[in-house]
């Protein structure tokens, strides 16, 4: 992983692309210039992948661009966190901080976790805040409010079983058992 001279990864740009840049990308020329470059590199294998490029023949770049794809690991987002028993700085991967989070789950008698999201929101390292996004299904008949607590105390159990939190962010959709959504909440603390 390379970093950038602002202290920014280029995985970190790389995975807010889509996103509209925040007031540091803004600002920071080698982000901006990271950012860029990221855009017209997708920008040019879409094209060829399109059979845009009409310099070469369309079906080699297209079996070239399909080739280097398909040997492509699927990329998993680390963080650089605050140990919460040491607080040192710790890399944890999105998946360990979703999977204690689920694990909070599992004890649970109302609600299921169907879909979990964990995204860091500074841009200090080491990571103090976040957003967390839960989809989750209500198994009783338990009120909306009821379950949106409950998921809150999991998610803060799971996410501060590692991690110091300064803040956290938590946005929640709840589902009846057959995927209507109930509710929308978003809660901070």
């Amino acid at each position: 992983m390379k970093n950038l001279p602002c202290g920014r990864t280029i995985e970190d740009v790389l995975h807010k692309l889509d996103d509209a840049p925040d007031l540091h990308e803004l600002e920071c020329r080698w982000c901006h210039q990271e950012r860029r470059r990221l855009k017209d590199q997708t920008a040019t294998v879409v094209d060829q992948l399109r059979g845009e490029d009409r310099s070469a023949d369309g079906a080699d770049i297209t079996s070239t661009v399909l080739a280097k794809i398909s040997k492509l690991r699927p990329m998993q987002r680390t963080w650089e966190a605050a140990s919460r028993d040491t607080g040192e700085i710790v890399r944890v991967p999105a998946s360990e901080i979703i999977s204690s989070i689920r694990q909070q789950f599992s004890r649970s008698q109302t609600a299921q976790l169907n879909y979990t999201e964990v995204k860091a929101t500074d841009t200090k390292i080491p990571h103090v805040q976040w957003l967390v996004r839960c989809t989750v299904s209500m198994l009783t008949e338990a009120n909306v409010q009821q379950i949106e607590r409950e998921v809150l105390e999991h998610v803060q159990r799971g996410l501060g079983a590692q991690l110091l939190i300064e803040r956290l962010r938590l946005e929640i959709t709840v589902e009846d058992v057959h995927g209507e959504i109930l509710g929308y909440s978003e809660i901070g603390t």
